[in-house]
């Protein structure tokens, strides 16, 4: 039969009869048994002279995961949970010379293998005629884990390299950890105590009524780029956060500061400021330059256009007149000559009109829109119809997407690819020419116009874009050296690229790359 304990004997008095007496004892029992199984501490009655456990209440039974019927007619050693503890002999030997028993933080596993601390209590108590042990057991997990995240919070404050100062409404310190010693110079005992004054330097007082203003109305305060004053009298760039403490009611009582040190960083900021000047300097300085050299451009196109082709026209005139004059009387060899220079004149102005439009790409604005490449092709290839009609080429179209370009200066390219493709297939009997679109990287589109005409070392590749680079010599097939520098300087304007591959007498294939719409930020 189990024992009811209670903390005080009951005790009759002489009025109570017997009936009475009995229900007083259940009303009381009944009360215990309540508050036993009602009760958010775990609560263990023990037997005193074995220690075996001849009750346990609901709150224990959940917090260890064990049974009732587990726990009860074992001692506390028994159970998993208390295995740690010492004997269950010893306990009893300590309990009958004092009294009670307390461990201050038991660590506990439970049935479900999480660990906990508790506070394990066991005192004697005189139930009527006799003795039983109560042994309460209080899960102090929760207030374990919040004093250690304060003595970590502590910790972090205290080390921190930034100074944390605490203060009161009256702008009175309250706390400085030794993040404020190291910036400020410092030490906890002389601000401690003392005003946030004697931080803030002439002139800027103001500041600090300011923000108390604020934080009084429940603000905080992030982030004020200010000046401080160290002990020694410096003057220290910081970046300052406030907010308000509170205490239990939400009344605010004081101030919470952090101060970082943004000395380094104001010096960074500044010589980048300085490096900015320069480079607007310097930017200038080539801006000026490159307006200059535009200038000189311009003459120069302005001189090539007409300095230059008058004097062409008039020997291209004089040799028509000689040739109509003296043509009867001149020699084979005389016509040859006059023929000779008739050709020269016409390569030299050529050559000008290439140059004059060579100049006139690198510096005309972009227009881009969308541009289908299979109408510009098609377009484009009607240009060469007279040209090419008389011969067995045989084209390769395949379909093209559409991008965003400049449409003119893009068909420029196209021309000049073709023409090139034409040109140097003229020795071929099937001529062959293809244009489709070729894989390329993300972000761009790239089309190839392939041919099976003369070809080109691969070894000189790299000269084929250059102004005046020509692979091959006059007597073979006519060119300026133009038309592929042309095309790389257009295509780089679009922020693409340009290549070639190609075996002598095995026919080229030309590239060229443009990038996608989202990231156009070229040709200005």
């Amino acid at each position: 039969m189990k024992s009811t304990p209670q903390s005080l004997p009951l005790v009759a008095r002489p009025a109570d009869t017997p009936a009475e007496l009995v229900a007083a004892i259940r009303v009381s029992e009944l009360r215990y048994r309540r508050l036993f199984e009602a009760a958010r501490d775990g609560i263990l009655i023990l037997e005193v002279e074995t220690g075996r456990i001849s009750d346990v209440n609901p709150f224990l039974v959940e917090l260890l995961g064990f049974a009732h019927d587990e726990m009860v007619g074992k001692t506390v050693g028994e159970l998993s949970p208390f295995r740690d503890i010492e004997s269950n002999q010893a306990m009893l030997e300590r309990l009958q010379q004092h009294g009670y028993v307390r461990y201050d933080n038991l660590p506990l596993e439970t049935r479900t293998g999480r660990h906990i601390a508790v506070e394990f209590v066991c005192n004697v108590y005189q139930a009527g005629e006799e003795k039983v042990i109560q042994c309460n057991v209080r899960d102090i997990t929760e207030r374990k884990q919040a004093e250690a995240a304060l003595v970590r919070l502590a910790a972090i404050v205290e080390f921190s390299d930034d100074a944390i100062i605490g203060k009161d409404l009256n702008s009175i310190i309250t706390s400085w950890n030794k993040g404020a010693e190291k910036i400020f110079g410092h030490a906890a005992g002389e601000m401690v105590g003392a005003s946030i004054m004697r931080l803030i330097p002439a002139g800027r007082q103001a500041e600090e009524n300011q923000m108390l203003e604020r934080i009084r109305r429940g603000e905080s305060v992030e982030h004020f780029e200010t000046l401080r004053q160290a002990k020694d009298g410096r003057l220290i760039a910081v970046s300052v956060t406030a907010s308000p403490i509170r205490d239990a009611t939400g009344l605010v009582i004081g101030v919470s500061k952090v101060v970082h040190d943004i000395t380094v960083r104001r010096a960074a900021e500044e010589k980048i400021r300085q490096l900015n000047v320069g480079l607007e300097q310097r930017v200038a300085e080539r801006t000026a330059q490159l307006k200059s050299a535009n200038d000189e451009l311009e003459a120069f196109s302005y001189s090539v256009s007409h300095d230059l082709r008058a004097p062409l026209r008039h020997v291209m005139g004089f040799v028509n007149l000689l040739k109509k004059d003296a043509g009867p009387s001149l020699s084979p060899e005389n016509l040859r000559h006059l023929a000779t220079i008739s050709d020269s004149a016409r390569r030299m102005g050529a050559l000008i009109d290439d140059l004059l439009a060579f100049s006139r790409v690198g510096r005309a604005t972009l227009q881009k829109t969308g541009v289908s490449l299979d109408d510009l092709v098609r377009e484009t290839m009607a240009d060469f119809h007279a040209e090419t009609a008389a011969r067995n080429i045989t084209w390769e179209i395949h379909p093209l997407p559409s991008v965003w370009a400049d449409r003119a200066l893009l068909r420029l390219v196209l021309i000049n690819l073709l023409s090139n493709a034409v040109k140097f297939t003229g020795h071929r009997a099937g001529a062959k020419i293809g244009i489709g679109r070729a894989p390329g990287g993300d972000g761009e589109t790239v089309v190839f116009v392939r041919d099976n005409g003369a070809g080109f070392d691969p070894r000189y590749a790299g000269k084929l874009f250059g102004v005046f680079q020509r692979l091959h010599r006059d007597d073979e097939f006519e060119g300026t050296g133009i038309g592929l520098a042309n095309v790389q300087r257009i295509i780089h304007r679009h922020g693409g690229r340009v290549w070639a591959e190609g075996v002598e007498d095995g026919g080229a294939t030309f590239y060229f790359s443009l990038p996608s719409r989202p990231a156009e930020t070229h040709g200005h």
